[in-house]
Order: structure tokens, then C-alpha cells, then sequence
């Protein structure tokens, strides 16, 4: 789901708007004198719709510290909302947080026009709220705008935003014929206005709702005229989202040859530009429509692109998590799904290749081989997953009680049953606990999973065992390699640590390296894998007593 919002920017009164800066302070804020608000003012503007962030920024802060310095508080407001769009705009939720709070104090020590600014604030935090997955709080808080709007004598721009706040929360909601209809009114609106930016991002909006809905033909009609609409210097997203949904759209309407050059358009587009989820899904369709064109050698292809562009995808939300986006990422099980998919339809399809020639033979053969093997060790690995998260559920007991209790229940198990990566034992049972046993003290005796570099011949040698007999009891009573029980470990004591008032105030990053992982990205995947939720969200869950 891809849904765009909107902003409100500076909307200065005409006499703060003109003031110029006073010489006084500009040595102080090595400002030139003949600098002024309107000046950096225009400049922002400028540079938000050219998409040049930095120099957005660099503005909205001179125009704060000049509001500061003069003691202009109802300009320092709006400054400190233009910065908090920044680091919202580049995922940086809890300081979009921080300036739209001191935004909204500052508001209430203010005697006069305080009420606009209190829903400038408020308009913008709502899309904030989306961003950070709040729906419900976005949609909340758009409804109070709009409801004072009404009490305005031009209540236009409040309305706008607000009901595209509305959508968007409703269309991240998967209610899409709900978010559809707040999506017309903001292009009527739009139209109304004149606003070509809103129009053009209302319209894309309506493609996706159209497309969800499985209206495709209207999804095709309404982005069409969107790309239309598109110059040169507006916006590349939108341009590669929409030939993304008409591809999409085709697709739907079982016209796989129309789809093709849309879906190219967006993956290049994207690409070029660095819109990692639009390009993500523009791979994973591309696959689609070659599948259907019987071009399995490119379909192939476009499935390892989709892989490795959702890793690229994946590795930039946990970067950008802080308050945690990312509702609408997939898990593991997408991607063996998806996987599992293609090898099936190479299954099916192999008695077509065997008219073909030898070498497309051995070349299907091969790759069915390739992907047998895959799925094998993806269905090991989801199994894996299932046990280790029943593991970690139990608050109440130790990890190495539950991990003798894995063992005894391991070693019951048929002799003659065997798994992909696990290979019968040569000890004796007796000999299997007792180094089982063994390896449960140290770990819990020396904590040497604290160690973010902790290598498996570390552990090894601090036991006295080879490195072969290691991952062998690691495997032959646990079923796990040294991986998989090192973030056991790990994860348990993250989890411990989160729950210890003393560690409340810690950060995440903080708790992730007390916990021994060697980086953030690592703690978010390991952590989401074997609890079912962020290390954000089990902290929120433990501060709230939930």
C-alpha cells in the first residue's frame, strides 16, 4: 500500500510574512541584515516542491531562528511545524514528534490568534499519525479539523488536508470504498482550489482505491489522466506509482501484454529514483505478467530481482524505525509463499519443456532441482520459527528449562525421521544430554551470547568440545544451528531487560547491544521473527501494562 499525503507549508500572515529580520541579532545568527522571513520563507516553499529536502530544512531553520531572535512566536510556530515536516518526510518520526509538540506549547502560551495555529498543528500532526501507523488518532484528529473548519470563513485548505488525512488513514485500513469517497471530496475540493499537486495526488489515491476495489478499468482511466497531468518537475513517485496500478490494473483484467511496458516504466522509474517499495512490487508483478506470457526465462529473473529488492525494501524500514512504521511490510511466510508459487508453477509446467530440447531440459530440470531444495530448507526454517517463538512465549519460564524440555521432547521423536540439515547422531543418547547439559550451564553460567562477536569455535573451546560436536548437539537436541539458539539467548534477554523498570528509559539501540546484537537492523529482524512484534511495540505493550 502506497498512500500520499499532504502537507500544509508556511501560510504567513502578509505583515509577518514581510518583516524584516532586525540587524541586531546578526551576529549571533550570522544572518545577513537585509535578510527577511518572506526571503526564506519563498525559499522553503521552493525547495519542498523541487523535493530538496536538505535545503528545506536549512530555511524552515532560519526562518525559526529568526522568529526566535525577534520574538515573533506565532512565525516561530509555523517555522517549527515546517521542520517537523522535514524529519517526518524523511522518516524521522520521534523528532517530527518532538518539534510538533514544542509547536503545540508554544501555541498555549499564546494569548492571541492562537486558534489557527493550534489546527495548523494539528492538520499536520494527523499525517504524522499515519505515518506512524496511527490510524484511528489520525482519523480522530482530521474529523476535529474539519468540524472547526466549518466555523471559518475560509475553511478550504483545513478541509483539504484534512480529508486527505482521512483517506489515506482509511485506505491504510484496507477500507478502501470508504477511503475512496474522502478521496473525491479532496479532488473536488482540489479542482475548486486549483490545487494541480493535490489533484494529481488525490488521483492516485483513487487508482489504488479503484484498483483494491477491483474496478481496474476506472483505476486504468483515473491514472491515465494522472500521467497526463504530470510534468517534468512533479513528482516521480506519483509517475511510477500510477504506471505501477495500471500495470496492476491490466493484470487484473487478465490483459498481461497491455500490463508489460506500464510495469517496466515503473520498475525504471523507481529504480532510478530510489522508491524501494514501488520497485519491490513492480519486480514481483513483472514476474506475473512473463509467467503469463509463457516468458519463464524472464520470470525467473524478475522473481530474483523481487527478492532482492524486498531485502533492499526491508533493511530501509528497520533503519527508519523509531516509533515504528511499517504496518504494512510483509513477513516471512510472504516471501516462502510467494516462492512456493513459482515452484509449483515450474512443477506444472515441465512436461511443456521436455519437447523443447535437451538443453531447456537440463536448464528446467536444474532450476526445479534449485528450487525443491529451497522450499525444502524454507519449510524447515518456518517450522523453526514456530518452535522458537512457542519457546519465547512463556514469560514465566527459564529459557534453559524450556530448552531441556525442546530436547527431551527432540529426542522422543522417531530415529528413522530426519530433516533437511539434520543428520542422525553417532552418540549414544546418554552422551547426547550429557553435553547437552554441558552447553545449557555455560550459556547460562558465562552469558556468552552477551558478546556481539561471539563466534560458534569460541563457545566450542570454552566448552572443550570440537566445533563439529557443537553444532552436532546443537542439532541433534535442539534441532537449531548455532544461529538460531545464540538469538534465543539474545532475544530472551532483550525481553528481560525491557521488563526491568531500571532499563525503562533505555532506548531501543541500548537494549538491542545489552542484549548482544551486533547492530539495530539484526535486533529488529531477530526480535520481530521470535516475538511476532518490534522491540517498539513489546516495549509499548510492557509500559503499558498490556
Amino acid at each position: 500500500m502506497i498512500s500520499l499525503v499532504l502537507y500544509l507549508l508556511f501560510s504567513l500572515t502578509q505583515s509577518a510574512g514581510t518583516q524584516p529580520y532586525d540587524s541586531a541579532y546578526s551576529d549571533n545568527l550570522t544572518i545577513h541584515p537585509q535578510d527577511s522571513i518572506a526571503k526564506y520563507k519563498q525559499l522553503c516553499v521552493d525547495a519542498y516542491l523541487a523535493g530538496n529536502m536538505d535545503d528545506y530544512k536549512q530555511h524552515s531553520a532560519k526562518v525559526l531562528a529568526i522568529a526566535q531572535a525577534n520574538n515573533l512566536p506565532e512565525i516561530e510556530v509555523r517555522a517549527l511545524v515546517n521542520v517537523a515536516i522535514y524529519y517526518q518526510q524523511t522518516d524521522q518520526y520521534e523528532q517530527a514528534l518532538k518539534y510538533y509538540l514544542d509547536a503545540a506549547d508554544l501555541v498555549g502560551s499564546m494569548t492571541e490568534n492562537s486558534t489557527t495555529l493550534v489546527y495548523l498543528v494539528k492538520t499536520n500532526l494527523a499525517n504524522l499519525y499515519i505515518s506512524m501507523g496511527k490510524y484511528d488518532e489520525a482519523i480522530s484528529t482530521a474529523k476535529d479539523i474539519i468540524a472547526y473548519a466549518k466555523t471559518q470563513s475560509n475553511p478550504e485548505q483545513y478541509v483539504l488536508v484534512a480529508n486527505n488525512a482521512l483517506g489515506t488513514a482509511l485506505i491504510n485500513k484496507k477500507e478502501y470504498a470508504e477511503g475512496l469517497a474522502y478521496m473525491l471530496k479532496v479532488k473536488k475540493l482540489a479542482t475548486q482550489m486549483d490545487r494541480k499537486d493535490a489533484i494529481i495526488i488525490a488521483n492516485s489515491n483513487i487508482g489504488e482505491c479503484y484498483l483494491k476495489l477491483k474496478e481496474y478499468k476506472k483505476a486504468i482511466d483515473i491514472c491515465n489522466e494522472t500521467l497526463a497531468q504530470i510534468t517534468v518537475e512533479d513528482s516521480k513517485e506519483i509517475k511510477s506509482l500510477c504506471n505501477l496500478l495500471i500495470g496492476q490494473s491490466f493484470l487484473g483484467l487478465d490483459e498481461p501484454a497491455k500490463a508489460l511496458a506500464n510495469l517496466i516504466k515503473a520498475k525504471d522509474i523507481s529504480e532510478t529514483a530510489g522508491f524501494l517499495k514501488i520497485n519491490m512490487e513492480a519486480h514481483q508483478y513483472l514476474a506475473q505478467t512473463y509467467e503469463k506470457l509463457n516468458n519463464y526465462e524472464n520470470s525467473l529473473q524478475e522473481h530474483k530481482e523481487y527478492s532482492q529488492a524486498r531485502e533492499k525494501y526491508l533493511k530501509s524500514l528497520s533503519e527508519a524505525e523509531r516509533l515504528e512504521l511499517e504496518k504494512e511490510s510483509e513477513d516471512k511466510s510472504s516471501i516462502i509463499s510467494e516462492q512456493e508459487k513459482s515452484i509449483d508453477f515450474l512443477s506444472q509446467e515441465k512436461q511443456i519443456y521436455l519437447w523443447i530440447g535437451i538443453a531447456v531440459l537440463l536448464a528446467l530440470a536444474i532450476s526445479t532441482f534449485l528450487y525443491t531444495k529451497r522450499r525444502k530448507q524454507l519449510t524447515l526454517e518456518t517450522e523453526q520459527l514456530r518452535d522458537d517463538k512457542e519457546l519465547l512465549e512463556n514469560e514465566n519460564g527459564a529459557l534453559k528449562y524450556k530448552l531441556e524440555e525442546l530436547a527431551k521432547t527432540v529426542q522422543e521423536k522417531e530415529t528413522a525421521k530426519s530433516s533437511v540439515t539434520s543428520k542422525p547422531s553417532s552418540l549414544s543418547k546418554q552422551e547426547q544430554k550429557q553435553h547437552m547439559q554441558n552447553i545449557l550451564d555455560y550459556m547460562e553460567t558465562e552469558k556468552p551470547y552477551l558478546d556481539p562477536d561471539i563466534k560458534q569455535s569460541d563457545i566450542a573451546q570454552g566448552l572443550g568440545m570440537s566445533v563439529h560436536l557443537f553444532s552436532e548437539i546443537l542439532n541433534a537436541c535442539f534441532e537449531k544451528n548455532f544461529n538460531n539458539f545464540i538469538n534465543l539467548y539474545r532475544v530472551d534477554k532483550a525481553k528481560s531487560l525491557m521488563q526491568d523498570p531500571k532499563f525503562e528509559h533505555y532506548k531501543i539501540l541500548a537494549i538491542g547491544y545489552e542484549a548482544g546484537f551486533p547492530s539495530k537492523t539484526s535486533f529488529n529482524r531477530v526480535f520481530k521473527n521470535l516475538v511476532g512484534m518490534t522491540p517498539s511495540e513489546y516495549q509499548g505493550k510492557v509500559f503499558s501494562g498490556a
